[in-house]
């Protein structure tokens, strides 16, 4: 069994720790006229960067990718009669032939619901500009064109 002053002695020294370590590294606490007092930040844990750093997409990066949605130009992307086309242009700004697939997507801007994706493949030799055609991609009566958003997206097919 053991004896009360252990218990005491046990005590003490686990305050005075506490007391010792709550102290520690904290500035000197100088109250104002109002008497309240004001203490500096001291960050004790360096904080862990949870993002990935951001980069402009059109720039060539290690490895030679670079943003093919900006060499894609759009001219139009409408209906007429319930029927929808597409034209723009795909320049090729770089010393090597590009083979790409150019997605048009119709979606709609009320429930978000994807009504077609048509893919059009492209061989773009460097340093040219192409056209990029779909007429008559999408045939329907009962879509209303205000309700409807087109957006395309570039893939290289070469890898």
């Amino acid at each position: 069994m053991r004896r009360p002053l252990t218990y005491a002695a046990g005590l003490a020294l686990v305050v005075t720790s506490l007391v010792g370590l709550a102290g520690c590294g904290q500035p000197e606490v100088a109250p104002t006229d109002d008497g309240t007092v004001s203490v500096p930040i001291q960050p004790t844990i360096t904080p862990y960067e949870t993002g990935a750093p951001s980069a402009d997409p059109s720039e060539a990066v290690p490895g030679g990718a670079f943003d093919l949605e900006a060499m894609l130009t759009t001219q139009s992307c409408e209906q007429s009669g319930g029927v929808w086309s597409y034209a723009g242009s795909f320049a090729n700004t770089t010393a090597e032939q590009l083979d790409i697939g150019v997605a048009i997507s119709l979606v709609s801007t009320t429930d978000l619901d994807v009504l077609t994706v048509h893919e059009v493949d492209l061989a773009v030799p460097p340093n040219e500009t192409v056209p990029v055609e779909a007429a008559a991609f999408y045939t329907s009566q009962d879509v209303d064109p205000a309700t409807v958003q087109c957006l395309t997206g570039v893939t290289e097919k070469g890898h």
